[in-house]
């Protein structure tokens, strides 16, 4: 499945280094630079200053930020292009109800430590880096709230130990097999082993590499109202090119090209998530063009305890409706 994986070490290494060179080099392009300045409002300021931990998974520095509080804590994990600073506007509005929250980057993206050589990146090493972050800072029982591909790994680590999860919350993810949902096209790009060839092209060319990025930007985009745009430009926009520009692109590769073996490993896994009675919370963007609200309703189907919550927000419904977002995760226990 992982195309990455193909060939001698030298060509996998020289792949992924392209990969991130490629997607740096891209989305440094001064004209599209010139685009990412909308005039958006800083997240409001937290209650309490966050303590910084750097935690040993694996013999890798997983980065993470706690913010002191109120327990069940809620531990947030971002997806595939970005990394922790996705929640920054929404975390203020749970630490100023008191609440614990303790946000963190997968290995490999943010500021946790980038392995290339001889390190495979997958959903399993997702779930460990939960385990050793929950473990490191004690938390007895939390609220897992996963995000695009972070939501399968808050999934799988809630059916592996229901004990420690106070209840579950989804955010415009994915989970198994199901016409509800669709790919992002770059997804379908760089994890489609038949597509090989085409993914080599746009690395080796950043020029290319823009347009695919910036065709990919539009269609999230699609179903936006004007504000919400600007939002998507003014910071989703800058936190994906931040996780690129310091070296995420391998990390991206190597989980893209793993997707369809991870979803066909959670759709083996529907007899037991039907078995998961904690409460389980999606809160969705309504607007997301990829993982619709019939994305939700189908997840949803599949767990005896669970709720929808929908919004009126994009894919990044956290940076969109952060006010929204926080009132519901704060009202779901």
């Amino acid at each position: 499945m992982d195309f990455f994986t193909e060939g001698n070490p030298a060509s996998r290494r020289d792949l992924l280094l392209a990969t991130a060179g490629g997607l740096a080099l891209a989305l440094a392009n001064p004209a599209r630079a010139a685009q990412n300045k909308p005039n958006i409002e800083a997240p409001i300021a937290s209650a309490i200053p966050y303590v910084e931990h750097r935690i040993s998974h694996d013999g890798h520095m997983i980065y993470a930020r706690e913010y002191p509080g109120q327990d069940p804590a809620f531990v947030m994990m971002h997806g595939f292009p970005d990394n922790l600073h996705i929640y920054d506007y929404v975390v203020p509005y749970l630490t100023r109800a008191g609440r614990r929250v303790v946000v963190f980057d997968f290995l490999g993206f943010g500021q946790s430590e980038k392995v290339v050589e001889g390190y495979q990146y997958t959903f399993k090493q997702q779930v460990g880096d939960v385990a050793a972050v929950v473990d490191a800072l004690k938390l007895d029982r939390f609220i897992p709230v996963g995000h695009d591909s972070g939501g399968p790994c808050a999934a799988n680590y809630a059916l592996e130990n229901p004990d420690r999860v106070a209840w579950l919350c989804l955010l415009n993810c994915y989970y198994a097999e199901s016409p509800t949902w669709r790919l992002p096209e770059i997804i379908e790009v760089f994890g489609d082993p038949g597509l090989k060839e085409l993914a080599q092209a746009f690395l080796a060319n950043p020029d290319k590499m823009d347009w695919l990025i910036t065709f990919q930007d539009n269609h999230f985009q699609v179903k936006m109202p004007p504000n919400l745009r600007e939002r998507f430009v003014g910071i989703v926009r800058p936190i994906v090119n931040g996780n690129f520009a310091a070296g995420a692109g391998p990390a991206f590769a190597q989980m893209t090209s793993q997707v369809r073996e991870s979803v066909a490993y959670n759709t083996s896994r529907l007899s037991d998530v039907r078995q998961f009675t904690t409460k389980v919370n999606l809160i969705w963007g309504a607007l997301d063009p990829y993982l619709t609200p019939a994305t939700a309703a189908a997840i949803a189907a599949n767990y005896p305890n669970s709720e929808v919550k929908s919004v009126e927000a994009g894919h990044w419904l956290m940076i969109d409706m952060p006010a929204e977002v926080a009132q519901l995760l704060l009202t779901s226990a």
